[in-house]
């Protein structure tokens, strides 16, 4: 059939259930149990009367509930008709109505990839946290943000090959830096010398506990170890006098835990190797027993040999002595030389060398 006038615009009515609202004089906001647009969308009844949007009423609740400007009397008869489509010209959503249930996914997937590497200039868009507020931000903001900021709990990296790689293969250190809270340490890549690096404090190399290089050595360098020659001393013993080696010449001495007069005292519990190479000049023909003595706090290591057997054209006998002792910190260690049998005529010659490191 002909038609002479505006072209027809279709949409679609839809009843609202609002039964379960409660009217009763004094409430002017109740539920629509929907989310609409705008208050332009919606047919009101007020006890057949039709009520003016904007003036009689508005939204609230994003679109998700009505509010009368006059709270309607108790048993008053509402029904309200929701308008959607083209009904009534084009509809423009009130501010911050649009939800996610109302965003279709492709408005991300359906674009096309960016097909290479964000550049700085790159824009996002944000929630800036402070009012619920989007804004622009470029890729050069977040990059900066992502470098400085640490994570406050912990994280996971999962996967079949999980993979976390620090650096870009430029010549430049990397580490992680342990925040204690009396004392920092690090594990870091010392790229000038290529060696993996654990330390104490947070600057890489300044104290190097364990190094290990390219090649798969480890090194140490503060590990406790010393070596000292002593210098002779006369007369030291012979009549069963136990003479305690002094460290007159030492040769190194890695954490200073060895004294001028020979004591060692022990910086941690541990195992500990000792090694003393004693030279005795002049025993005579009366001097029955010579030992090679190894004292510590808690254990006293002895070696005793005939005085006379292998003794060299000086009339000097050499004797070895090697052992691993249990300390505990604080614990003290001499190495001692002792003759018996005669007077204290044996001489320690200067050609003896003593040493000792921590092993374990």
């Amino acid at each position: 059939m002909a038609y002479i006038g505006q072209g027809i615009k279709q949409g679609t009515f839809k009843v609202l259930d609002t039964s379960g609202n409660t009217y009763n004089g004094s409430n002017t906001t109740f539920s629509l149990g929907t989310q609409v647009g705008a208050a332009a969308q919606l047919l009101v009844s007020h006890d057949g009367v039709i009520q003016l949007p904007g003036t009689d009423y508005t939204l609230a609740s994003g679109g998700a509930s009505i509010t009368f400007s006059t709270a309607p009397a108790s048993g008053a008869s509402i029904f309200i008709v929701e308008i959607s489509g083209a009904v009534g010209g084009t509809v423009t959503p009130s501010d911050t109505s649009v939800t996610a249930d109302k965003l279709n996914t492709a408005l991300l997937t359906g674009h096309t990839d960016i097909g290479a590497n964000l550049a700085d200039a790159d824009l996002f868009l944000v929630d800036d946290g402070a009012g619920g507020t989007l804004r622009k931000v470029a890729a050069s903001r977040i990059k900066t943000y992502a470098a400085t900021t640490s994570a406050t709990d912990s994280f996971s990296i999962t996967g079949s090959t999980p993979t976390l790689t620090i650096g870009d293969a430029g010549a430049e250190d990397t580490k992680i830096v342990f925040d204690g809270n009396a004392q920092d340490y690090h594990i870091g890549l010392d790229d000038s010398a290529d060696s993996l690096v654990i330390g104490k404090g947070s600057t890489l190399g300044t104290t190097s506990h364990i190094v290990t290089d390219e090649n798969g050595h480890v090194t140490k360098p503060l590990q406790s170890a010393f070596l000292f020659q002593c210098s002779t001393q006369s007369n030291a013993t012979g009549g069963g006098q136990n003479h305690t080696i002094p460290a007159t010449n030492e040769r190194f001495d890695t954490n200073a835990d060895l004294a001028s007069d020979g004591t060692f005292t022990a910086p941690v519990t541990g195992k500990y190797l000792f090694c003393g190479n004693y030279a005795y000049e002049n025993p005579t023909s009366s001097h029955d027993r010579s030992m090679s003595r190894i004292l510590t706090s808690n254990r006293d290591y002895t070696f005793a040999v005939d005085p006379h057997s292998s003794v060299d054209s000086n009339n000097t006998r050499h004797v070895m002595h090697v052992v691993i002792a249990d300390m505990d910190a604080n614990d003290t260690m001499t190495f001692n030389g002792h003759v018996s049998g005669s007077g204290q005529t044996v001489e320690i010659k200067d050609e003896g060398h003593f040493s000792g490191m921590l092993i374990g």
